[in-house]
């Protein structure tokens, strides 16, 4: 076996919120064989397995982890045509800032979303209006119970809000994937902060480069900045009946959502907790809500994992006594 395994490492430092204990053991796989190496490691010493990419959507406990956490650092981006295969171990922005410098659309309302294209394809990430599976032509996928690499088509991968087959089913670890691109694409500019974006700037038709510099601002903007340490969006944005909708809507003539097509709405979690939870800028010792995004869960320094989980708790509490509405974590446990 030619995979090195480390032991007893910080896993904080690993991750964007910047927060958790150890990992009992260690492995980053550069290709398949270590990650083939790595599966074998763990089964010989019956050990639970996280798979670790760019840590940007992870909260590990204060306890650590007590099996093998394996961290994806396969590389390599092919392009063929329209096509674009990037490995999961790709930083997704990068991805993203290439194909638009080629002159691709289709991702660029996806610029600047933390993470590696692993965690992209697994979380089925979307912003602005954009879903990453709206792109996706294929995925290649580790099988640990059969030791062999399998294709799925977009179809097959089951993708749904913040989530995919990957996501439900943990002996499939991404290798790849392949973006479908176009050399002409309308660009997606109908969400409010993008909308308000080209207006002030007197923008009426944005070229794609314009696009991912608006995407980015925007983002810049409402982040927090380092050494603030953050998961992204703690919450998932809740899907509610119409006739639940309209009530809150009576409540609440100013609430933020978005109709699904299938008498259903998609209500912003950051509006709730925001206007009427009134979170925004509220702080628990070292962890608190971002002054400029209610959606973001911060560590400003020396907050632990139990501590971020205690106020992201107090928050969905609060919202669920105000509007009957239940938030769902977006950002994965460890």
């Amino acid at each position: 076996m030619s995979i090195h395994i480390e032991e007893n490492i910080k896993l904080a430092p690993f991750t964007t919120m910047r927060v958790g204990g150890n990992a009992r053991f260690f492995a980053r796989v550069k290709d398949v064989d270590d990650l083939n190496d790595a599966i074998i490691f763990a089964r010989e010493k019956s050990l639970p397995i996280f798979i670790l990419g760019g840590g940007s959507n992870t909260l590990v406990s204060g306890d650590g982890f007590s099996g093998l956490v394996i961290k994806i650092e396969i590389k390599g981006i092919v392009y063929k045509d329209n096509r674009v295969t990037a490995s999961a171990g790709e930083m997704w922005d990068d991805v993203v800032r290439d194909t638009v410098a080629r002159n691709l659309w289709g991702i660029e309302n996806l610029s600047l979303v933390p993470g590696t294209v692993g965690g992209a394809v697994v979380q089925n990430i979307g912003a602005y209006g954009v879903e990453a599976r709206e792109t996706i032509f294929s995925v290649e996928a580790f099988d640990i119970e059969k030791s062999e690499i399998k294709t799925f088509s977009r179809d097959k991968c089951e993708f749904g809000y913040r989530g995919s087959i990957f996501k439900k089913n943990k002996n499939l670890i991404i290798v790849s994937a392949t973006f479908e691109l176009a050399q002409h694409g309308a660009p997606h500019t109908d969400y409010e902060d993008v909308k308000k974006y080209f207006e002030d700037n007197r923008i009426s038709e944005p070229s794609l480069a314009e696009i991912r510099d608006a995407i980015v601002a925007i983002r810049v903007k409402k982040m927090p900045v380092p050494p603030i340490g953050t998961a992204g969006s703690f919450f998932k944005n809740p899907v509610v009946s119409a006739q639940k909708y309209e009530s809150l809507k009576n409540e609440f003539p100013e609430i933020k959502a978005y109709p699904q097509g299938d008498n259903t709405y998609k209500l912003s979690s950051a509006w709730l907790i925001d206007h009427v939870g009134e979170w925004r800028g509220a702080r628990r010792g070292d962890s608190g809500v971002h002054e400029k995004q209610a959606l973001i869960i911060v560590n400003y320094g020396n907050a632990s994992a139990e501590e971020i989980l205690s106020l992201a708790c107090e928050i969905k509490n609060d919202v669920k006594e105000k509007t009957g509405v239940t938030l769902e974590e977006e950002v994965v446990m460890m």
